[in-house]
């Protein structure tokens, strides 16, 4: 076979465990795991490797995620995601899935198992207890893709990637997915087209009481795009979807007065470096531990009157970013730095009677000592 068959490869987004860039990469298994299937389907088919798969950290800084996932899921032959608690719970893998299924059903209309056999789900991470995470009806077949390999269904093919003493096991279940991946595509050729636009699909409804990620911003009058075309998304709707992807419902404070949402939810604020004295007064009293300040502009060196300002205003930690590339880097740390922060103080105010917050659609705010690692 030498015809290219392209898979999109769907996951939960894990929140960073620190916020040095570049380090404590919870979803380096997704992207060992990616590598190794393009691998196996790329040999299968004897197709260049280019048109193999995506997964959406292939996206360059700066792009538009959300339109690039359209062009993605309106091309693939096979959709493969990758099951755990947290692909339940957080919106973004679930648009991407709706937006497939919205695909197969209009290609193969009137024969939803045509369409459904064009998901080839695996068990990533265990699901929880009963109640715990909605339980998928593909449930089931993507147990089955470890027949006669217990390990699987235990652990699941994350920890079979993950440990040494599984990597026959593991071996075997990528040799299976790579196969049910070219099976299918060979046996109903899905057409190219466009499904709903995946921000257009509703996201999952918070939980009662789930409290927001707040993206400050104290920058000039419009939509801000500091980095010109080198960022396709306005700087604020692009931080609000990095707080998104990792499961967290994000709202945009641009005027003044909203600014006073940062008093009771985590928060990245984006300052752009040529922004008055004046106007950097109205943040007294407003940054609180939990508020990251983001400096931008488009030169290093102009960005240490405004930081300096910031700390007096008794922010701890302020970043800088004077290009789309290490904006785009620093925005996953930063934003769990900030929701880290806000837990820890959640902690302390329960203690002393105050209800604990909720950030994200699990019903509960975890500890201030938590490290995230479900991919």
């Amino acid at each position: 076979m030498t015809r290219a068959v392209s898979f999109f490869l769907s996951y939960a987004h894990s929140v960073p465990l620190s916020d040095r860039r570049g380090t404590d990469d919870t979803d380096i298994w997704v992207r060992r795991c990616f590598d190794d299937l393009k691998r196996e389907v790329t040999a299968l088919t004897g197709a260049p490797s280019a048109d193999t798969g995506f997964v959406d950290y292939q996206a360059g800084p700066g792009a538009d995620w959300k339109a690039m996932l359209d062009e993605q899921l309106g091309r693939a032959d096979v959709f493969v995601p990758l099951y755990s608690p947290g692909y339940f719970n957080k919106s973004w893998p679930q648009q991407e899935r709706a937006a497939f299924l919205d695909r197969v059903e209009r290609a193969f209309p009137g024969e939803p198992e045509r369409g459904q056999e064009h998901i080839v789900p695996v068990l990533w991470i265990p699901l929880l207890g009963p109640g715990a995470t909605p339980v998928p009806r593909d449930l089931a077949r993507a147990v089955s893709l470890g027949t006669a390999i217990p390990e699987y269904a235990e652990n699941g093919l994350r920890a079979l990637l993950m440990l040494t003493s599984y990597a026959t096991q593991y071996h075997r279940i990528l040799v299976r997915l790579a196969r049910r991946i070219v099976e299918v595509a060979e046996a109903s050729v899905l057409p190219p087209g466009h499904s709903v636009s995946i921000g257009d699909i509703p996201r999952l409804e918070p939980a009662p009481g789930t409290t927001p990620f707040v993206v400050g911003v104290l920058g000039p009058a419009g939509p801000w795009k500091p980095f010109g075309k080198a960022l396709d998304l306005p700087i604020a709707e692009y931080a609000a979807n990095v707080a998104e992807r990792l499961g967290l419902p994000a709202q945009i404070a641009e005027r003044p007065a909203d600014l006073k949402a940062m008093d009771t939810a985590p928060a990245v604020l984006l300052v752009d470096h040529r922004v008055s004295q004046g106007r950097l007064a109205t943040l007294r009293g407003r940054i609180h531990p939990w508020v990251r300040p983001v400096v931008v502009g488009d030169r290093a060196d102009r960005a240490g009157p405004v930081v300096h300002l910031l700390k007096e205003l008794g922010a701890t930690r302020v970043k800088s970013a004077h290009d789309v590339t290490q904006f785009a880097q620093m925005m996953p740390s930063v934003v769990s730095e900030a929701r880290r922060q806000y837990l820890r103080q959640a902690s302390v105010q329960a203690l002393d009677g105050y209800p604990r917050p909720r950030l994200d659609g699990d019903g509960s705010a975890p500890p201030a000592s938590e490290r995230s690692s479900d991919g």
